[in-house]
């Protein structure tokens, strides 16, 4: 303890010791500062002599002469030079069309990388103005209760994209009734149209180029009868089972995904979105169809297959302000 009160006490004595030298620091200086302020005031100003005036010399006078007049500049004929260029104003506030200088093709498209991602879960009430576009394939969304009953279909057995295109007379493959396509689904009214048709052209081998051309008239045919407001979404094109390529050549997976990727392209170029389905019904090695949900002919789907399609739907939507979401709407949970 004694350690202790000695480094105190020589602790203090310093800090008094510094508080010393500081006011007596500032004493001097104020000191210097005085004494050079009465050096300054006691001073006398030097006296500058006068000077003295110099009688100013006697001007000359000058004989009256008559002022000169000077010489005109010869013309010319030419225009003064402008120091600035002349600014054309018929051309203010008008418009022109500019020559293009970003390529907005797409080119080499994967549709794995277009497909709209998973935002949040809508609820079972937005398939209720939901209108799927399409054949059979997409029928089974009407026909299983595990899929999507509540919505609105123009699906059509044995359907091409040529046959919608071409308006042709068909049996609807969930009610039943004899229509022609385009009416059916104008009458419908939808919010949302879910297209998936090809299937049945790609069983003909070589014509992807003509597919697509009917598949953009379709799009373009659907949006003249269709309110403006109304969004379309694309849907990719299943994988079949590996089998099916022996009796029909033309379904053979490889192909169908380089037809996706057709299908992703024409998407960007239409304004459509584009949903991969194909991530929950195909095997993502091959693209071949999930086993646990074929049916006997490897092209349709079970009830289980059906239900994970809906599922998927669900979850891959664009993010709307009518819609309904089961939990929490993903506006909040993104900060949109």
């Amino acid at each position: 303890m004694s350690d202790f009160y000695t480094y105190r006490n020589e602790f203090s004595r310093k800090r008094r010791q510094r508080r010393i030298v500081g006011v007596l620091s500032v004493l001097f200086a104020l000191a210097c500062l005085g004494a050079a302020w009465y050096w300054y005031q006691s001073r006398e100003p030097e006296q500058t002599p006068a000077p003295t005036p110099t009688p100013a010399a006697a001007e000359p006078t000058r004989s009256p002469e008559t002022a000169a007049t000077p010489a005109p500049t010869p013309a010319t004929g030419e225009t003064p030079e402008r120091i600035v260029q002349a600014v054309d104003t018929a051309v203010w506030n008008t418009s022109t069309p500019v020559e293009q200088t970003i390529d907005t093709e797409y080119f080499n498209t994967d549709h794995r990388m277009v497909g709209v991602p998973m935002l949040g879960t809508v609820t079972d009430s937005y398939f209720n103005t939901v209108t799927f576009v399409g054949d059979s394939i997409a029928s089974g969304l009407g026909l299983y209760a595990t899929g999507l009953p509540n919505a609105k279909y123009a699906t059509y057995i044995s359907a091409g994209v040529n046959s919608f295109v071409n308006n042709a007379t068909m049996t609807n493959a969930v009610t039943h009734v004899e229509e022609t396509p385009m009416e059916a689904i104008a009458a419908t009214q939808p919010d949302y149209v879910y297209l998936l048709v090809g299937t049945n052209n790609l069983v003909t081998q070589g014509n992807e180029d003509s597919f697509i051309a009917y598949y953009e008239r379709l799009i373009d045919m659907l949006r003249e009868r269709l309110n403006p407001g109304v969004i379309f979404y694309i849907q990719a094109i299943p994988g079949v089972q590996e089998t099916v390529v022996e009796s029909k050549p033309g379904l053979d997976n490889a192909r169908i995904a380089t037809v996706n990727d057709l299908l992703a392209n024409l998407a960007l170029r239409k304004g459509c979105y584009f949903v991969n389905i194909r991530e929950a019904l195909t095997n993502p090695a091959d693209g071949s169809q999930i086993d646990d949900y074929q049916v006997t002919d490897g092209v349709h789907f079970n009830p289980a297959g059906y239900r994970a399609w809906a599922e998927y739907l669900a979850t891959h939507t664009v993010w709307n302000r009518r819609s309904i979401y089961s939990g929490q709407n993903p506006y909040y949970i993104y900060g949109a």
